[in-house]
């Protein structure tokens, strides 16, 4: 008694159903890779890359709060990013600056951070420093959005850079 055992591949209707479930997850996955922001760019992101000073292409945004800059200008992590960098630079031409700790506002404001790296940091004019924001999601699938504020002692005003993080794990 022999049983002669076909494999699934080996029909028309097995074949078909197999081409459909791996189109169905394969739809499944670049739907899933568009949303998160993983294919694609979204049509409100900012540029990557902007006039410079001198006109030309490729320098960081900057945002400009009394004797301080902050650069970039907004924060998107990508959804495998936990950490990014933020640089404030000392625009006066003759006072020096001591940046604060910086703080983090906004609905998420929970799940980032930041090192110390510019806290109490003392900025003689034209010199910088940089500080890593860290992101730590609370769940996956979703968007976080906060605000990074940076301050410093003899400014009256204080720089805000939206953040937004998207996890998928």
């Amino acid at each position: 008694m022999s049983e002669n055992k076909r494999s699934f591949w080996g029909s028309v209707p097995g074949l078909i159903t197999g081409i459909a479930g791996l189109l169905t997850g394969v739809v499944g996955l670049v739907t899933l890779g568009v949303q998160q922001g993983i294919i694609g760019e979204d049509a409100d992101s900012p540029a990557t890359t902007v006039p410079g000073p001198a006109g030309g292409a490729g320098a960081t945004p900057t945002t400009e709060a009394g004797a301080f800059t902050v650069s970039p200008t907004r924060l998107k992590l990508q959804p495998t990013e936990r950490e990014t960098e933020v640089t404030v630079r000392n625009s006066t031409r003759t006072a020096a600056i001591t940046v604060r700790a910086p703080e983090f506002g906004g609905t998420d404001r929970s799940m980032f951070r930041a090192d110390a790296g510019c806290t109490n940091v003392r900025l003689d004019p034209g010199r910088s420093c940089t500080l890593k924001v860290l992101f730590t999601p609370g769940g996956p699938l979703r968007t976080y959005s906060a605000n990074l504020v940076v301050k410093a002692d003899g400014v009256t005003a204080s720089t805000e850079v939206p953040i937004e993080a998207r996890a998928i794990i």
